[in-house]
């Protein structure tokens, strides 16, 4: 299957809007300079991007396409996050505690990425305050999407988590094979299946 093509100026330019949607206030010369530091890649569907139990030491840009996070228990695959356009990734556990990534990441469209080490992601954070702060308000926005994840999970009823999915991603619905969804929100398909024959 022939990977998708990918305009390289305009996906510098989608990760250029996405820092300054961070960091409004960086100066853009400081910001060329780190955007150039990405490469482009290309994954296509159903590929696997880094396996668990491997190590990775790069950070990822999605210009198009959507990755699924999951982890294997008892033989099922649990699904913990849907990463799309204008999001970044990377392997987070191996890369704050150089321990080995116990997730899987997934291909579910075909993908076009820009993607940097993380130690050159590093240096420039040292090199300029500005990024820095960029960086850090990316690892802000992670965490608390992490944590307010994590509070869905628990204390939300089935009901409450589908309208929630509903509102905050409408478009995954007809881009992800439903079984993951479900496993995203912590329900069985049949339950699944039923919330949304209610809507």
């Amino acid at each position: 299957m022939q990977k998708p093509k990918l305009n390289i100026e305009e996906a510098k330019n989608q990760l250029r809007d996405y820092f300054l949607f961070l960091g409004p206030n960086t100066p853009l010369d400081e910001l060329n300079e780190l955007v150039d530091e990405f490469t482009p890649d290309k994954f296509t569907k159903k590929e696997i991007i880094l396996e668990a139990g491997n190590f990775s030491d790069m950070v990822y840009f999605i210009c198009n396409g959507i990755v699924r996070i999951y982890y294997v228990k008892e033989d099922k695959e649990i699904t913990t996050w849907f990463i799309k356009e204008n999001m970044v990734f990377a392997a987070t556990y191996t890369l704050l505690s150089g321990q080995k990534n116990f997730s899987n990441y997934e291909a579910l469209e075909d993908c076009n990425v820009l993607k940097v080490r993380y130690a050159v992601l590093e240096a420039y954070y040292k090199k300029y305050h500005a990024l820095e702060h960029v960086g850090r308000k990316m690892v802000e926005s992670y965490f608390s999407s992490f944590m307010k994840r994590s509070f869905d999970v628990m204390f939300l009823s089935a009901e409450e988590r589908y309208q929630l999915f509903l509102k905050q991603h409408p478009d995954l619905l007809n881009r992800v094979p439903l079984r993951y969804v479900a496993s995203y929100l912590g329900l069985t398909q049949e339950t699944l299946s039923r919330l949304r024959s209610k809507h």
